[in-house]
């Protein structure tokens, strides 16, 4: 008995430790991510190091590239800084969006959702221009930029349907159409313009992208689905 007592403690006290190692683990990789982000925002894609981001993130660099390459590294830091997650999530995946998009008050579920933009586009201007120079010359990074344009395209045809649902868009307005000028409206460029070019504050930005999206059915009504010829 007394055999059997001494095997199986160290047993209990690895099952009780590997969950608070797991935790470390992942706050470690968010950090590293969290630096890199910054790195590539201040210094852009070319001219950042992995060395760089182990000494912003006070780790090795065996730690940095533990996560992956350096393009895989920009492409994590993206989705971090604009989600908090990894990965193209659809927006029937993203708790925070549902839970706004199932508020029965049309305006206050707008409002809500312009709220969300112009946050993640304020956190993500930095990193997004990396990604977008990156793309240039990183065939892995192009690839995930088409990737995220084809689910934003996906995620923003379901908002056609939730604005028809609600009864905001007419019958005759082409889903795409509604799509591809929510895309424009929601964009990174369109709030650095608004922000950087135009000297509009965070939140003369909601209120902009409020307004316009409440007013998206009128103003996509009579518009051509993209790549019509007529």
């Amino acid at each position: 008995m007394h055999q059997e007592t001494a095997m199986t403690t160290p047993r209990q006290t690895r099952s009780y430790r590997s969950p608070l190692r797991a935790e470390k683990a992942a706050e470690t990789r968010r950090s590293i991510i969290t630096a890199a982000a910054e790195v590539f925002s201040q210094r852009g894609y070319v001219g950042t190091t992995m060395q760089q981001v182990a000494d912003h993130a006070g780790v090795s660099v065996e730690s940095v590239n533990k996560i992956g390459t350096k393009p895989d590294l920009l492409i994590k830091a993206f989705q971090q800084t604009y989600s908090g997650e990894g990965g193209w999530k659809s927006i029937i995946d993203q708790p925070q969006l549902m839970e706004i998009m199932s508020n029965e008050d049309t305006e206050q579920a707008i409002a809500d959702y312009a709220a969300f933009i112009a946050a993640a586009n304020a956190r993500s201007g930095g990193i997004w221009a990396a990604v977008r120079a990156a793309a240039a010359s990183e065939d892995r990074i192009s690839k995930a930029v088409t990737e995220l344009i084809a689910r934003k395209r996906e995620d923003f045809m379901i908002g056609h349907d939730w604005y028809a649902s609600r009864g905001m868009v007419d019958e005759k307005t082409s889903p795409e159409a509604f799509a591809a000028h929510l895309y424009v409206l929601t964009s990174q460029e369109t709030y650095d313009q608004l922000t950087r070019d135009w000297g509009y504050s965070l939140e003369a930005y909601t209120a902009w992208l409020r307004t316009s999206i409440l007013r998206i059915g009128p103003a996509t009504q009579h518009l051509p689905p993209p790549l019509s010829n007529t």
